[in-house]
């Protein structure tokens, strides 16, 4: 019996048949190396390497006193950007879930910063998030969308993502949120569930005004995650905390 030289469609090689009839593939896939997750990188002063994301993450705020608009235009001058989310969320998790310390950030600096973000005391602390929501659609078929990886061209932001918000806790919760249930189990979008268990952490859902952003604070009554902030804000307590890309 001749061997044909084609086989499914290709140029048979060198084994091809009896690789298939095994059903292992004739031609190795390669790796791309591009989209391989960074899980390790050098320590940066003033940063926090969290490998989940492959990304620096500021251990202190900056623009202090600068609205959602200002900081995004801070950031990006400098070569950064605003954590969105899951981003900040993928943060936390890392540090709570390292209270002994991580890369070049030893236990008490760890301490240190949950505490700058979660503790309910004064002074006021509060962080602008990458999340602004809008309603797109006409008449009946208008639904919520988030915008995050905001980015400036031409001197205006625009978002590198826009998507149907997804089904999340969309009533206020004054209090509270779990913290532990949020962080363990948010949305792909970073948003605590609908079941989410209740706690302490307050919350208020993203509103369908176009005029809503995210934000995190915390003061002597209470810590805070809240879609119903004006991105034309601002106060003293309130900044952002810097993102840095890790190098492949």
């Amino acid at each position: 019996m001749e061997i044909p030289k084609m086989f499914m469609g290709r140029q048979r090689m060198p084994g091809a048949i009896e690789r298939a009839l095994k059903g292992v593939p004739d031609v190795a896939q390669p790796v791309n190396p591009i989209s391989a997750p960074i899980t390790n990188a050098p320590p940066q002063s003033g940063y926090v390497f969290v490998p989940s994301i492959g990304l620096y993450v500021a251990k202190q705020r900056t623009l202090q006193g600068s609205n959602w608009y200002d900081c995004h235009k801070g950031l990006q001058a400098n070569g950064e950007r605003m954590p969105t989310i899951p981003e900040f969320v993928e943060f936390l998790k890392y540090l709570r879930a390292n209270p002994n310390g991580v890369k070049d950030t030893p236990k008490q600096e760890v301490e240190s910063i949950l505490d700058d973000i979660l503790a309910v005391r004064d002074p006021y602390r509060a962080e602008w998030l990458d999340a602004d929501f809008k309603v797109k659609g006409k008449l009946m078929n208008k639904k919520l969308y988030i915008n995050y990886n905001h980015e400036l061209k031409g001197g205006n932001l625009e978002p590198k993502n826009t998507e149907p918000l997804e089904q999340c806790l969309m009533k206020d919760r004054q209090p509270g949120i779990d913290l532990d249930s949020w962080l363990s189990n948010p949305t792909k979008q970073g948003l605590p569930q609908k079941n989410v268990k209740i706690g302490s952490i307050w919350y208020w859902y993203p509103r369908s005004d176009d005029n809503s952003v995210a934000r995190f604070s915390a003061n002597s009554v209470r810590a805070n995650l809240d879609c119903y902030r004006y991105p034309s804000n601002s106060s003293t307590g309130l900044g952002v905390r810097a993102i840095r890309r890790a190098s492949p």
